[in-house]
């Protein structure tokens, strides 16, 4: 399921059946990092782990997501196997829950 902005994914969030989601700190008509924090004290739907998606990932957007939430924070450019993995952990991290 993909939402292009923070309204889209906050309707998607609500309808449920998510297992993890990724989340770019940058979106049209807001911060990701918000959502993160909202994700997490299940003020969108059911808490579900989060990973963050950022073009330039410094330590300070790192220490933000985690602080919001996130299981983790990946660069835009990070490598397809990196990536992939980041997701694998989502979804392990989702099912371990369950």
């Amino acid at each position: 399921m993909e939402a292009g902005s923070l309204a889209e994914a906050h309707s998607r969030l609500r309808e449920g059946g998510l297992d993890a989601a990724l989340i770019d700190v940058t979106m049209p008509d807001g911060n990701g990092l918000g959502l993160v924090g909202e994700i997490h004290d299940g003020g969108v739907g059911s808490p579900i782990p989060t990973l963050v998606l950022t073009a330039s990932l410094d330590a300070s957007v790192a220490v933000l997501a985690m602080d919001a939430g996130a299981r983790a924070a990946l660069s835009k450019l990070a490598p397809v196997r990196e990536a992939m993995d980041a997701i694998r952990m989502l979804t392990d991290a989702r099912i371990s829950e369950v």
